[in-house]
């Protein structure tokens, strides 16, 4: 199944998703205060349980999220870190 992760901004970035079993999950990515997005960090997050399966894609401006991206299980037995 795949799910939409949200990047957001707050002092830092974090990802979220709304999975249906588990509920809504969210990640830090350690990319701190002041930095842009970093897309290989936001990847690399997830890489416990996730698979980013296309590109983190820039939203417009009046969007919630300003990045999103396609994720999919990496394992159907794995539980994410969070």
């Amino acid at each position: 199944m795949d799910l939409v992760a949200r990047a957001e901004y707050d002092t830092d970035w974090h990802l979220y998703m709304n999975d249906p079993q588990q509920g809504p999950l969210g990640y830090c990515t350690g990319v701190g205060p002041d930095e842009d997005f970093d897309p290989a960090a936001a990847t690399r997050t997830l890489e416990e349980g996730w698979r980013v399966t296309g590109s983190w894609i820039e939203t417009p401006p009046d969007s919630y999220a300003a990045f999103t991206a396609i994720v999919t299980r990496a394992q159907p037995s794995a539980t994410p870190a969070g």
